[in-house]
């Protein structure tokens, strides 16, 4: 989460410059030096852009997984069972080396029950 708080900081404020740079370059003609200097950061962002690109597709990759993951779940009991008791002692074991996660995961199953309570009624 900090990683993309942090992404999206830096592209704000390089996009700010790009803008401010333009504005200057309205008001001033622009040297030949200082266009250099302004492909280079066009550059830069465009050297970024397939990070970002792999960021989004392994997200929507994720997506996919839980979607499936959850449709193999429902449809066999025996398995969504076996998920549960993993999904409990894994919860367990992490709740005893971090005692703040049992609020956490107490908060997420409220959550999550009140969305299912109002996906139920729709």
């Amino acid at each position: 989460m900090r990683r993309l708080l942090c992404g999206c900081m830096l592209l704000a404020l390089l996009s700010s410059g790009g803008w401010h740079a333009k504005a200057q370059a309205a008001e001033n003609p622009v040297p030949q030096d200082s266009k250099v200097v302004v492909k280079a950061e066009e550059e830069a962002k465009k050297e970024k852009s397939p990070i970002a690109r792999l960021r989004g597709k392994l997200l929507y990759k994720k997506s996919q997984i839980k979607k499936l993951e959850k449709a193999a779940a429902a449809a066999d009991a025996a398995l969504a069972a076996k998920l549960q008791e993993l999904e409990n002692q894994r919860r367990a074991l992490l709740s005893s080396a971090e005692p703040r996660l049992s609020e956490l995961y107490a908060e997420q199953d409220g959550m999550e029950d009140e969305i299912q309570k109002m996906t139920e009624k729709k």
